[in-house]
C-alpha cells in the first residue's frame, strides 16, 4: 500500500487541509505518525495538518484556524476585519466559538468564547469562502486591538462607504458592554449619526459646533429645493442658517465653484442663510468660525421673530 498517496489523496479530498481524525480514517496510526515525525505532514494548527510541500498563504491559515475549531467557528476580530478587506493580516488569528464549545488555541490562533454564539445564524456570513463574524460584530470585537489613532477613521470610512451603519454597530456592542475603548467607540458612532463622515469633520463638530457657546445643530441636514433635494453640512433650522464645510476633495474646480453658488441662490430664496468656511479655517481660527456662527444665529433668529 502506497500510503503517501493515500495520504495525499486524502488532503486534497478537502482542500489540502485534514485533521487527524479525517486521516486515520484512511491511514494507520504508526504510519501516521511516521509521516508526521518524519515531517511528510506538516502541522498548521492542532491536530491540522498539510503536506510539507502544500501551500501556507494567508487563506490556507485562515481555513486551517476553522478546521481546527469545526463546527461551530468563525473568523472574527481583526482576522475578519482582514477577510472583510479592511485590514492587513496579522498573526495570531482570531476565532470566535460557542462557550459551551471546548477548542484550545495555539501560539498563533485565539479562540473566542461566547454566550449563545451560533455561526449558522445572523451572527456570521461567508466571505471569500471563510465563515466570517458580520462586519458590525468584527469592528466591536476588533476595536480594542486596534491603534487607538486608526479607530475612528476606520470606522468614519466603513459607514461612509456603506458597509455597514451605526445602528447596526451600536446593536452589536450591546452583546460586548464592557469593551475597551467603549467611550470612544459611542462618540464615534454619535458623530456618525450626526452625519460626520471624516476626520476633518470630527475636529470641526468637537471643537467648532458642539461648543457651548454654540445652539446645537443638525449634521447632514436634509432640505428640499426646487433642483431636488441636498444635504446641508450642518444647520440650524430654527434659524434657517446653513454651514458648509469646503473641503480641497470637492469644492476646488469652478465648476464646483458654479455649483454651490446655484444652490445657496436656492437656499437664499426660501429664506436660508449659508456661511462657508473652509477646513483650514475650522483648523487655525476654531474661535472666529464660531463667533462668527453665533452672531449671525443671533440676528437671524433676531429677524425670523421680528418678521
Amino acid at each position: 500500500m502506497d500510503w503517501r498517496l493515500v495520504i495525499r489523496e486524502t488532503l486534497a479530498a478537502s482542500g489540502g487541509l485534514a485533521t487527524r481524525r479525517q486521516l486515520l480514517e484512511r491511514v494507520p496510526s504508526v504510519v501516521l505518525d511516521g509521516h508526521i515525525g518524519r515531517k511528510n505532514l506538516t502541522r498548521v494548527f492542532p491536530h491540522v495538518y498539510r503536506l510539507r510541500d502544500g501551500a501556507e498563504d494567508e487563506v490556507t491559515l485562515m481555513r486551517a484556524a476553522l478546521v481546527h475549531a469545526a463546527p461551530g467557528a468563525a473568523l472574527s476580530h481583526t482576522t475578519a476585519l482582514h477577510v472583510w478587506g479592511l485590514w492587513k493580516f496579522e498573526r495570531p488569528l482570531h476565532l470566535t466559538v460557542d462557550h459551551d464549545v471546548r477548542r484550545a488555541g495555539a501560539s498563533d490562533l485565539v479562540v473566542h468564547r461566547r454566550l449563545r454564539f451560533d455561526p449558522s445564524s445572523n451572527q456570521a456570513v461567508e466571505r471569500r469562502g471563510l465563515l466570517v463574524t458580520t462586519l458590525a460584530r468584527t469592528i466591536v470585537d476588533s476595536w480594542p486591538l486596534l491603534p487607538v489613532h486608526e479607530r475612528r477613521p476606520l470606522l468614519l470610512e466603513i459607514t461612509r462607504q456603506g458597509l455597514t451603519t451605526a445602528g447596526l454597530v451600536r446593536e452589536a456592542l450591546t452583546e460586548r458592554p464592557n469593551i475597551g475603548g467603549r467611550r470612544l467607540l459611542l462618540q464615534t458612532l454619535d458623530l456618525i449619526e450626526d452625519g460626520v463622515q471624516s476626520e476633518l469633520e470630527v475636529h470641526g463638530v468637537l471643537n467648532v459646533f458642539r461648543h457651548r457657546s454654540l445652539p446645537r445643530s443638525v449634521g447632514q441636514y436634509r432640505l428640499l429645493l426646487s433642483s431636488g433635494a441636498v444635504k446641508l453640512d450642518r444647520a440650524w433650522p430654527e434659524a434657517k442658517l446653513a454651514v458648509e464645510l469646503d473641503g480641497a476633495r470637492y469644492h476646488t474646480s469652478a465648476e464646483d465653484r458654479r455649483r454651490d453658488l446655484a444652490r445657496d441662490r436656492e437656499l437664499a430664496a426660501i429664506g436660508w442663510v449659508v456661511l462657508r468656511f473652509t477646513y483650514a479655517d475650522i483648523l487655525r481660527d476654531p474661535d472666529g468660525v464660531r463667533a462668527k456662527v453665533l452672531e449671525v444665529y443671533l440676528t437671524r433668529i433676531a429677524q425670523l421673530q421680528a418678521g
